[in-house]
């Protein structure tokens, strides 16, 4: 089978359900259809899509992850309007020397991580590079960098919880 033909027929057999499910979980049935259709087109553009040992849970956790991806740049978007730009010229400086000490706690807990693991999370977070860029890079499938990414994400939470 194709690999048009594939993503056509888990299309046909998910996407209902899946707008279904971002529309409920997100609250916003308009935006779950540009993301279901986001979910597929990442799926479409995803070379070793014959591979994925379970391609609905791909779809959901890739339709899930571009949901919280568009709130967050809703969030940024609404709060860098609503923002008085003399007040954040004022906590500039605070904010850096924040953010400088907040990298520096995940550069440390980061280094707690296989090195393929702090790659990937850095690849991703920090370049900006796609999952397959870094599959590419790191020499290993989309599944790998999907799960680097994963326990990366889960090892900066438990970690920033204790310490916050």
């Amino acid at each position: 089978m194709s690999r048009g033909s594939l993503v056509q027929t888990l299309f046909e057999r998910y996407s209902t359900d899946l707008k279904r499910y971002v529309a409920h979980k997100f609250g916003d049935p308009h935006d779950a259809e540009d993301i279901v259709q986001d979910a597929f087109h990442n799926l479409l553009r995803t070379t070793e899509t014959e591979k994925l040992e379970n391609p609905r849970a791909y779809l959901y956790q890739t339709a899930h992850n571009l949901a919280l991806n568009r709130l967050r740049k809703q969030g940024h978007h609404d709060n860098y309007a609503a923002m008085d730009h003399t007040e954040e010229d004022e906590r500039s400086p605070a904010r850096a020397v924040e953010a400088q000490n907040d990298l520096k706690v995940v550069e440390k807990h980061l280094s707690a991580l296989p090195e393929k693991c702090q790659k990937a999370f850095i690849l991703h977070r920090v370049k900006g590079s796609s999952y397959q860029e870094i599959a590419d890079e790191l020499e290993v499938s989309l599944s790998s960098v999907e799960k680097y990414l994963m326990r990366a994400m889960r090892f900066l939470r438990e970690n920033f919880d204790e310490n916050t």
